[in-house]
């Protein structure tokens, strides 16, 4: 009979550790390791399933703390989206921990780079370039 209880909260252990596993950030915005040119409007989290994000930092390529307005909400989502302040050029760091739906907890991190906006050429600087 011990053995059986054994058996049963094992496999109970494993159902629930990979059923919240599948729970991962699948898509984000800006992306991992993404060039942008400018500075992006908002920062947008997709996990796979419905989490609670309780923790979410900013950091520059100093390490610098970046406020953006994040509080921890207690109410569980697939995407979370915050606007974000306009950022330097520089490498960038998110951090996120998420809660799922049984307790446990999760964390990862990527990051991003913000270069300066090239400024378009214009006609008036073609035109004023001949080529005799």
């Amino acid at each position: 009979m011990k053995l059986i209880k054994t058996i049963a909260i094992s496999a109970t252990m494993i159902f629930s550790s990979a059923a919240f596993a599948h729970s991962g950030l699948i898509e984000s915005s800006p992306a991992k390791n993404e060039m942008l040119q400018g500075s992006p409007q908002a920062l947008v989290l997709t996990f796979s399933s419905p989490v609670r994000l309780v923790k979410l930092t900013l950091k520059d390529g100093a390490g610098d703390d970046i406020k953006f307005g994040f509080k921890p909400n207690m109410q569980s989502s697939k995407k979370f989206s915050l606007d974000l302040p306009q950022l330097s050029p520089s490498s960038y760091s998110v951090n996120w921990m998420i809660m799922g739906e049984d307790a446990h907890k999760m964390k990862g991190k990527f990051g991003f780079m913000v270069h300066e906006v090239m400024a378009k050429a214009t006609e008036h600087d073609h035109a004023s370039h001949s080529h005799d």
